[in-house]
């Protein structure tokens, strides 16, 4: 009898460690799923191209009541729109076509650091801001990408305070075509000049009238059929 209430006991010992130690392993291997699973639940941002990752929680207190991305704004003597809010900065762009300018004025091969675009953009335009508002527009360090169609080397990566957008971001920021259409001066569809190189480096990319991307581009300089320019900018919020 005491050998049977002994045999009992042990059965019953054995059994209890057998479920303990199935306990402590499915427990292992759930926290590190946890872990794991911790770590991929983290929205993981891809990088906008050119520009700084985009936050999970934006922070939106503009003074213009600019709280959503899309919304238009006031700045300097333009209409702006809110193309992306991050860090404390709002990505902006001219709603209309603000002017025709060649992206050189020459036509060689040309990129976008050496343009006379950006140096206008960057000096002239820039600088016709109030002195208030100029310290509200940080420098930007621009990655310029090669045309992803043809290769055409971007060149080096800039730092400015006014750019345009660049083939990819033009895709990523507008939802589609129409998205893309604006106008000029007089009201007209226009189209309009993005920085990225076109087929060769004596052509840059840029949006048509209806909204498309050419990525072939157009020639930086024909004398008589200069592009929109849509300046681009980060602006303190």
């Amino acid at each position: 009898m005491v050998r049977k209430i002994l045999a009992l006991f042990l059965t019953m010992a054995l059994s209890l460690a057998f479920v303990a130690c199935d306990n402590n392993v499915g427990g292992g291997t759930a926290g590190g799923g946890n872990n794991t699973g911790g770590g991929n639940s983290n929205t993981q941002t891809i990088p906008i191209p050119n520009l700084p990752q985009i936050e999970e929680n934006p922070v939106s207190d503009f003074e213009h009541s600019a709280t959503n991305i899309g919304d238009i704004i006031e700045f300097g003597d333009y209409n702006w729109r809110v193309l992306d809010i991050q860090n404390g900065k709002a990505l902006i762009i001219s709603e209309d076509v603000i002017e025709y300018r060649p992206y050189h004025n020459e036509y060689i091969d040309v990129t976008w650091e050496n343009s006379d675009l950006r140096a206008y953009l960057n000096g002239e335009f820039y600088n016709s801001f109030s002195e208030p508002d100029k310290a509200r527009v940080p420098e930007t360090t621009v990655i310029n990408n090669d045309n992803p169609e043809y290769d055409t080397p971007g060149d080096n990566d800039t730092t400015d305070k006014v750019f345009l957008l660049g083939i990819d971001e033009a895709n990523i920021y507008f939802a589609n075509e129409s998205s893309r259409i604006c106008l000029d001066t007089n009201g007209e569809p226009a189209w309009w000049w993005l920085r990225s190189p076109g087929d060769g480096s004596y052509t840059a990319a840029y949006v048509r009238h209806g909204g498309l991307v050419n990525d072939y581009g157009h020639i930086v300089y024909s004398g008589n059929g200069d592009g929109g320019v849509r300046p681009a900018l980060w602006l303190n919020l």
